[in-house]
């Protein structure tokens, strides 16, 4: 609170000095919730509210320079998240937590492979010189890091190194990319470790092109590495009308063969308001120990089966119907499994859905059942569900799940994200 009040200081004193005016711009985001709900286990009444942050946003427009403040409080605390002060020729930021790395789209971006650290950090964005300087306090047992990007035209450049309090870590890092032309890009990266005392090294350079001849897309790439492996290959898409052909085929050069996951075949039709079906195959071949290994996979599923109030959804392929693994990647959405793998079962599921939408006046009922079936171990799901909106505020819904154990509730319940 005392960072705060002395960083809201300093906005009023530009403020006063600069004649500008400060804005605050308060947020809250959350989610309130209420419900009533008759299950297996008795009547429930209860109601929720989620606090994911709340602060304000704070700027001064100050003769081209701006400052902006966020603040998240969690669990009654209040922290600093961030904050950033910029004008036309650079930007200074401070983050209680930041990676050098991509983090899911989160850090900064600089760092592929090496010194992706995440912690407490600042950055100075030199706009004029497109380079930028950051310094990241030590992790328990690290080192404080220094870090140095630049990114020109075609060509981009990380380093990195360390402080052990007034002294050098010992420790270099490069990261470069290099895009000489339209589909070219070279990537590159180095660790140098106790270069002090008995040094360690470890590389990568990647080099990948992407080719478009009409229907057709080649993505021919290759790794040379000493510790992040050492391979080519080539992807290719091909494309006309329904059709779809993609392919793969990778050596490892460090392990000697062609492995499963990236060497196959997928063709595909897919049709909009009738359906898709395709099918996946994998090859593997160790030259080392002289195996081989196959894998088998199809999918076929409706597209956009609706007709008046009735939307139906089936889906057949190899896989486990309850497979999810929560990015997205779940049964019906991509071809995964193997049908040549017998050993337990047959690994193929059926699952299926058929809503019924009505509206008769303000009463708009929804009736859906859905269900599958995993021959490999004989696991199934039936569901129905009934919902409706009621006086057009809250909202009702009868659930039961009648396989494999019975289960059921009622609610009246709303829900709002903010």
């Amino acid at each position: 609170m005392k960072k705060l009040v002395g960083i809201l200081v300093v906005l009023l004193a530009i403020s006063v000095a600069f004649s500008a005016t400060i804005t605050l711009k308060p947020f809250i985001t959350g989610t309130l919730s209420g419900w009533t709900k008759l299950d297996n286990t008795g009547l429930t009444t209860d109601l929720g509210f989620t606090l994911k942050s709340l602060g304000f946003g704070a700027t001064a427009d100050v003769t081209a320079l701006k400052f902006s403040l966020a603040i998240d409080l969690v669990g009654g605390t209040a922290a600093l998240n961030w904050f950033t002060v910029e004008n036309d020729k650079a930007a200074a930021s401070w983050y209680a937590n930041k990676s050098f790395g991509s983090d899911s789209g989160a850090g900064l971006g600089w760092f592929q492979w090496y010194g992706m650290t995440k912690f407490k950090t600042f950055v100075l964005n030199m706009k004029e010189l497109g380079l930028q300087v950051a310094t990241q306090e030590a992790l328990i047992g690290g080192t404080d890091r220094i870090a140095l990007y630049g990114a020109w035209d075609m060509f981009s450049l990380a380093l990195q190194t360390g402080m052990a309090g007034l002294g050098w870590s010992g420790d270099i890092i490069a990261e470069a990319v290099l895009k000489p032309f339209a589909g070219l890009t070279l990537k590159a990266g180095l660790e140098a470790k106790d270069l002090t005392g008995a040094a360690v090294f470890d590389y990568v350079v990647d080099a990948a092109y992407s080719y478009t001849l009409g229907l057709l897309t080649l993505n021919p790439y290759a790794r040379y590495a000493s510790t992040k492996g050492q391979y080519v290959g080539l992807n290719a898409n091909y494309g006309i009308g329904i059709l779809s052909i993609k392919g793969g085929v990778r050596y490892d050069i460090a392990n000697n063969k062609f492995p499963l996951a990236n060497n196959f075949i997928e063709p595909s039709i897919k049709k909009d308001g009738i359906g898709y079906a395709g099918v996946k195959f994998n090859y593997e071949y160790d030259f080392a120990a002289a195996t081989q290994a196959m894998k088998l996979g199809f999918l076929v599923k409706s597209l956009g089966w609706a007709a008046g109030p009735v939307a139906l959804d089936a889906k057949v392929g190899t896989g486990d119907f309850r497979y999810d693994d929560g990015n997205g990647r779940a049964f019906g959405k991509y071809i995964y499994g193997d049908i040549l793998d017998t050993s337990a079962g047959i690994d193929i599921s059926a699952a299926g859905s058929a809503a019924l939408t009505l509206a008769m006046g303000t009463f708009k009922p929804k009736l859906e059942v859905s269900g599958g079936y995993y021959f490999k171990d004989g696991g199934m799901e039936l569901i129905t569900s009934l919902g409706f909106p009621v006086f057009d505020l809250i909202n009702f819904k009868a659930w039961v799940k009648i396989l494999p154990a019975v289960d059921w509730y009622v609610k009246l319940y709303y829900d709002y994200a903010f």
